[in-house]
């Protein structure tokens, strides 16, 4: 007896010990699951959550970079991002590397104080760790003094600018963009396409296939484009409901209850890919390196994915197809999912859920398959996938399901988002 309860003693102290080393590798993926946490709670639209998630992973990885010689800058594949102003110090580079992403993250968000209340728990952690006192707090300072050099980076990026610009003002064209309900809020980010990219060299090197012009002719592609958005929604089955669910990532959505609105937060869409890669690389066990540069060349994949749709959604200008429907067929119809606050043509999901996808099928070895569990703490049972691209293309197809995309959107989105990807792959390089 006394034999089994010291194999048990034995197992349990195994246990622990194995849980506190990943608990502490696993700082890349706690960062970023708190800093999607806090972009749920602040309500920042979907292009301005990738400005906030990438940029902390960039200041991480390039803390990673000084203490691994043998890790690829990003400086100069992102042109105009400087080398970090920091010698090579002794430093625990993990700790520095996460206190340069929370030091960045604190900068771009409203709720500071998560973050901050992140960092003490953190701090915990790595004292868990038994690593002394004076060098966790000589790493903290070194992180903090890389994350603000990044912040000085990220400040010239013309998102003030972009934030003070003039509103979006509507066209009368018939085809063109209008407000849609329940809100019936005025387009969201008109002005996105002015931010400076990251790895493209502008907002519009990577463009959509041109749309087909508006048409209320039931012979024209454009009305055809319409009645199959409008026939599908009338014969949605429980499986095509829970893909439009699944993949809304709408991160405000309201309901009324009478005379009562409510406001439901959810994951924006670049934070479900976030959580996507997260979980590949929690469940193959890379290292913090590795970790470091899935995360970041896919949170730089969202970004210039969301310029690059965005210049193409205002440069098109496009009627959703709850305007249309409603005008030519069927004037109380209303989408299955609500309808986002900007133009229709391409698909934001479309594109940055194919950018990501590209992205991680290069980084993460395959054949890959997963079950994706994000949609759980909203009630939405998780869905299993086979590979990345499968995930992506249900993404694009669950806003044809939704009701809020035609099909060309979504064909054409995902061809540009797939083209994004690889145009950032094959601009970076990072060392194998």
């Amino acid at each position: 007896m006394k034999s089994k309860v010291s194999f048990i003693f034995v197992l349990l102290t195994i246990s622990n010990l194995c849980f506190s080393q990943s608990n502490t590798d696993n700082y890349l993926y706690r960062c970023n699951e708190k800093l999607v946490a806090v972009v749920m709670e602040d309500l920042f639209t979907p292009v301005v959550s990738s400005r906030v998630y990438v940029n902390p992973n960039i200041a991480a990885y390039e803390v990673l970079c000084i203490g691994k010689p043998s890790m690829k800058s990003l400086s100069g594949k992102i042109k105009h991002l400087p080398k970090l102003n920091l010698e090579k110090a002794n430093v625990n580079y993990s700790i520095a590397a996460e206190f340069a992403f929370t030091t960045v993250a604190k900068k771009l968000v409203f709720s500071e104080y998560m973050i901050t209340d992140f960092e003490i728990l953190e701090k915990e952690i790595w004292k868990g760790k038994n690593i002394d006192t004076v060098l966790i707090n000589k790493s903290i300072e070194y992180g903090v003094r890389a994350g603000k050099q990044i912040i000085d980076w990220v400040a010239k990026d013309n998102y003030i600018h972009v934030r003070t610009m003039e509103r979006y003002v509507l066209k009368d064209e018939l085809g063109a963009w209008k407000p849609t309900a329940p809100e019936y809020t005025n387009a969201l980010d008109p002005n996105w396409p002015m931010m400076r990219p990251l790895i493209m060299d502008s907002a519009s090197q990577i463009k959509c296939i041109p749309m087909t012009g508006y048409n209320e002719k039931k012979s024209s592609d454009s009305y055809k484009n319409m009645y199959e958005v409008y026939t599908t929604s009338m014969s949605l089955d429980t499986t095509k409901k829970m893909i439009a669910q699944f993949w809304d990532c709408n991160p405000n959505i309201s309901y009324s209850d009478g005379h009562i609105t409510y406001f439901v937060h959810k994951i924006s869409p670049g934070g479900h890919w976030i959580k996507i890669a997260g979980q590949a690389c929690k469940n193959l066990g890379m290292d913090e390196w590795k970790t470091a540069e899935i995360y970041t060349l896919v949170t730089v994949g969202l970004y210039d994915g969301f310029i690059s749709c965005w210049s193409e959604k205002y440069f098109y200008n496009s009627i959703r197809p709850e305007t249309y429907i409603q005008r030519v067929v069927d004037p109380k119809w209303l989408p299955y999912i609500q309808t986002p606050p900007f133009p229709e043509y391409p698909s934001g999901h479309s594109v940055i859920s194919n950018a990501a996808a590209e992205i991680l099928t290069s980084e993460i070895p395959q054949p890959y398959s997963f079950t994706d569990s994000s949609e759980m703490y909203i009630g939405i049972p998780p869905r299993y996938f086979n590979s990345f691209q499968e995930a992506a293309n249900e993404a694009g197809l669950s806003r044809f399901y939704g009701g809020i995309h035609f099909m060309p959107a979504i064909i054409n989105g995902s061809e540009q988002g797939r083209r994004v990807g690889k145009f950032i792959l094959e601009s970076t390089k990072f060392e194998k």
